[in-house]
């Protein structure tokens, strides 16, 4: 199950993640969403 969450991003990083999603046809969400899980991963071991 998904849940809503709003936060606030620097201008740039926020260009750059909708450039990237302009340019892979990948949603937002799911870019942003698999960015957290890698940075969990990173944190966890």
């Amino acid at each position: 199950m998904k849940k809503r969450m709003t936060f606030t991003l620097d201008e740039e990083l926020l260009k750059e993640l909708k450039e990237l999603s302009d340019r892979t046809m990948i949603p937002q969400s799911r870019l942003v969403e698999k960015a957290i899980k890698n940075i969990i991963k990173e944190y966890d071991n």
